[in-house]
């Protein structure tokens, strides 16, 4: 099914970051309409419980590059079953934000910020798996048991004194 809708200069932007970033993760191309069936069912599972108003005010960084005309218009190839989520997200917007109405190109920018943050919230790094991944390939580069050993133990007492002052 075809689906076309105008969108915000924002939610072309959102678009084509997820576009760009599902293409490095996936080493394919995808279509517009892939990206938004992508992001509404990798993101699916969590909108009952999700509270739509927070995500309106969460900030998401954007390009400062304006999309073009075409990039605000596009024209997505979805299942019927993307349609029929995509009304469903509009019905549960529309009640989580108590408005009359929720165009689609509002559902539309509610999913993909919603994807960008779930993606945010993954690929967030802490300095204990810093720590941790830096040990485990210095440890493969190193054949000497001593060092391995004084590594482990320096790596150990990091992230004790990391954990006593409240920074892990």
């Amino acid at each position: 099914m075809e689906l076309q809708v105008r969108l915000a200069d924002d939610t072309a932007k959102m678009l084509k970051m997820l576009k760009e970033k599902y293409e490095k993760e996936n080493g394919i191309k995808f279509s517009k309409g892939e990206v938004l069936s992508k992001a509404i069912n990798d993101t699916y599972g969590s909108w009952s419980k999700t509270d739509w108003k927070t995500i309106a005010q969460a900030k998401v960084p954007l390009p400062q590059k304006n999309p073009t005309q075409s990039e605000k218009r596009p024209k997505f190839q979805v299942s019927n079953t993307v349609k029929s989520k995509i009304d469903e997200l509009e019905e549960g917007i529309r009640k989580n934000v108590d408005a009359s109405y929720v165009t689609t190109g509002a559902a539309i920018k509610f999913v993909l910020k919603l994807a960008i943050l779930q993606a945010q919230k993954d690929n967030d790094v802490s300095v204990g798996s810093i720590i941790d991944n830096t040990l485990a390939n210095t440890l493969k580069k190193t054949t000497d048991r001593e060092t391995k050993k004084a590594l482990e133990k320096f790596a150990d007492e990091v992230k004790t004194r990391l954990k006593i002052a409240d920074l892990l």
